[in-house]
């Protein structure tokens, strides 16, 4: 379950416990479902916290089996698994990041543009989806890039 995540899914989530208080809000916890590449409603979120808040506290506290049975239910979603392995076709190193060796190698092997529409387009694509400046793509902001281009998706 947890091992095809590309980061640590609780030290993820723990970046949304805005009050770090070892539990996920509703508030919380949509924040953190819409940077993993979902759009859910209220509506959505109600009904989530319903199947996995065991104890009916409105929280999804990290231990006790409700962290664990939140990433049961993302871990079956099929859109979040497309969106995972995508990722991990591009991250050719594992690495956990989308260099921009790997993008170009990724669209070399899957496009038949020139080399330089290649160059071009994958330079474009990092500084697009390279929110801290590190040069470098992570799981969530390739998942942002997707909700405004789905052409990484393969």
């Amino acid at each position: 379950m947890a091992d095809q995540w590309i980061v640590d899914p609780l030290k993820y989530f723990q970046k949304y416990d805005v009050n770090g208080d070892g539990k996920l809000s509703k508030e919380e916890l949509k924040p953190a479902l819409q940077s993993l590449g979902f759009n859910p409603t209220n509506s959505e979120i109600d009904k989530l916290m319903e199947k996995v808040d065991k104890d009916k506290s409105g929280f999804i506290e990290y231990s006790g089996g409700e962290f664990q049975a939140l990433l049961s239910e993302i871990d079956n979603d099929e859109n979040f698994n497309k969106v995972i392995q995508a990722f991990k076709m591009v991250d050719i190193d594992g690495d956990g990041y989308v260099s921009l060796d790997e993008l170009k190698a990724f669209m070399q092997k899957n496009s038949k543009m020139s080399k330089e529409k290649i160059e071009d387009m994958a330079m474009q694509m990092i500084r697009m989806g390279d929110e801290d400046g590190d040069g470098k793509i992570d799981y969530y902001e390739y998942a942002e890039m997707l909700k405004q281009s789905p052409i990484l998706i393969p």
